[in-house]
């Protein structure tokens, strides 16, 4: 995991090596193990930002990155550089085939200088080029045969810069423009940092853009998104946990290889239950780190479910006065001020906040299993009403819905704290399987309050999980954390009532993009009391988030 920066200059010389400095600065915290930079074809590596030092002025273009080591040590700093010199790459992400592909591109004489996952991309696409000739195709074909997640910027010799993102979306880039500069980088503040505030884009998953002199061109998709389409295969539960298990499990080896300790990010539900055991199965040390306030559902049943399953747990318990003082911050981590967005967030930020202490690197989350296995108790609503292929729909949207719904977030969290999240649940595989599976497997009819049926019945039948804990109904983070109530109280407290608000603030509001499925259709469905906005606990978030810096 890293964090990525790069700008040109619209207008001749602009102090770019500076600008670049101030936006990797900004973005430090993703990579406190090393730093480099690439101006014109020549590259500069430090310990930190401010090592590198730069005699270099008369430039119109620079990239840069910082560094967290996870695979290949101290000894790993990017960019790297194609060993006939034509490319320079920055990744940010992980590639969990790299190992053979090294071993591939080493007996066709390819020279590597770093045991590292990242730089297996510069050489595939060296050789991948070879062939064709073609960047665009060389492009294609290169992340055709990466198996993991990225971010990744890929300059040429002509100055051209392409920025390509995974297909999930996993990992991010956001890009944006003003009269002065043209910039990407993998966090907004380092855009804001060059006064970029109101044009900013995320790249989509799936697509790459090119930065040229002239600007950025529009985002062209690099694969077909043919996973909806997948024909139903599995319509026995027997058949769907065995092929779910295989696929699963073989995701999560990938993410353990050669670790040695592992967090989880651990509520107690089903999803975090599931990824636990099997990293207790393939890692030595695994430890489970859960928040919320003293006797909220996820705290109590988190520890109740650590004590039956023998797992390490850690709880931090929260105040009323710790959301207070975290709220400013986290809305600048996350770098939104959209109420359902922070109410998820601080749970997991104090539970990562808690493993870092403990120096863990790597933590694992179960984002993505509600929109595979239809976990959300909206679905079963959806099908009462209009039937499992709408259903699909849904869930297919949701899927492709999750990078900036909650992947952007969780990454930014856990590199705010200087650890990589891992999310096996979101492995293609994985994902290409549980599209696959009838539905009517997870949902059994329009009255179904569990769902997830599939996933839950791996629990009980491949790794031994105890129907109370299996078939546990659990609220979402944000109620089961009780960071609902507790935001809502504060609120009240300092003035911010019903009251108060006025028709034009309701108005600003629709106007707002609406992030999760609860909020964007999820409430039609439930519990309005729990899913729909309350205006005056959003305007009490906005009053106390931290500006963005100009």
């Amino acid at each position: 995991m890293c964090g990525i920066a790069g700008i040109r200059s619209k207008n001749g010389k602009n102090l770019i090596v500076k600008r670049l400095y101030e936006m990797l600065e900004e973005i430090q915290h993703r990579g406190p193990d090393g730093a480099g930079i690439t101006i014109n074809n020549d590259i500069l590596y430090g310990r930190t930002v401010g090592d590198i030092e730069s005699t270099s002025s008369n430039v119109d273009a620079a990239i840069g990155h910082v560094r967290l080591a996870i695979v290949g040590g101290t000894c790993g700093s990017q960019p790297f550089q194609s060993c006939d010199k034509k490319f320079t790459v920055e990744h940010n992400g992980e590639i969990y085939n790299y190992k053979e592909l090294k071993s591939k591109l080493l007996e066709k004489n390819h020279k590597f200088i770093t045991d590292t996952d990242s730089e297996v991309i510069v050489h595939l696409l060296e050789e991948n080029y070879k062939k064709s000739d073609n960047i665009i195709g060389a492009i294609k074909k290169t992340i055709q045969e990466l198996d993991g997640y990225y971010a990744i910027v890929i300059k040429d010799k002509t100055g051209k810069v392409y920025l390509v993102r995974d297909k999930i979306g996993v990992r991010q880039l956001y890009y944006g423009e003003n009269k002065k500069f043209l910039a990407f980088a993998s966090e907004k503040k380092a855009l804001w940092k060059l006064d970029i505030n109101d044009n900013i884009r995320t790249l989509s998953p799936g697509h790459y853009v090119v930065l040229t002199s002239k600007g950025f061109s529009d985002e062209l998709p690099y694969w077909e998104n043919n996973l909806d389409k997948l024909p139903v295969k599995y319509e026995q539960m027997e058949d769907a946990v065995e092929v779910y298990y295989d696929v699963l499990l073989q995701s999560m080896r990938k993410r353990t290889q050669d670790l040695q300790r592992v967090g989880i990010v651990f509520s107690g539900g089903i999803d975090s239950v599931i990824i636990a055991a099997l990293a207790k199965k393939l890692v030595p040390e695994v430890i489970c780190y859960t928040s919320g306030f003293k006797n909220s559902s996820d705290v109590l049943f988190a520890r109740k479910v650590a004590e039956q399953l023998g797992l390490t747990l850690k709880i931090n318990e929260l105040t009323d006065s710790d959301v207070e003082k975290m709220l400013p911050q986290l809305s600048n981590i996350i770098e939104t001020n959209n109420l359902l967005q922070l109410e998820v967030a601080i749970p997991i930020y104090a539970s990562i906040s808690l493993a870092s202490k403990d120096k863990i690197r790597v933590m694992f989350s179960g984002q993505g299993a509600d929109e595979l296995f239809a976990g959300y108790p909206w679905y079963s609503k959806i099908v009462d009403s209009a039937g499992y292929k709408k259903l699909r729909e849904y869930m297919t949207k949701d899927l492709f819905l999750l990078y900036k719904e909650s992947l952007e977030r969780e990454d930014k969290i856990s590199m705010s704290n200087a650890i990589e999240l891992r999310v096996p649940y979101l492995d293609v595989d994985v994902i290409e399987t549980a599209m696959q599976i009838d539905l009517k497997l997870n949902l059994i009819d329009g009255k179904d309050d569990m769902g997830k049926r599939v996933h839950r019945e791996l629990a009980k039948q491949k790794l031994h999980i105890p129907d109370n804990i299996a078939y546990r109904s659990k609220e979402a983070a944000q109620h089961g954390s009780g960071m609902h109530d507790v935001i809502r109280r504060l609120a009240i407290a300092h003035g911010y009532t019903e009251d108060n608000i006025t028709s034009e603030y309701i108005e600003q509001l629709k106007k707002r993009e609406k992030l999760g499925s609860s909020q964007r259709y999820g409430y039609l469905y439930g519990d309005a009391l729990n899913w729909n906005d309350e205006p005056n606990v959003q305007k009490y978030v906005d009053a106390i988030a931290i500006k963005r810096k100009k």
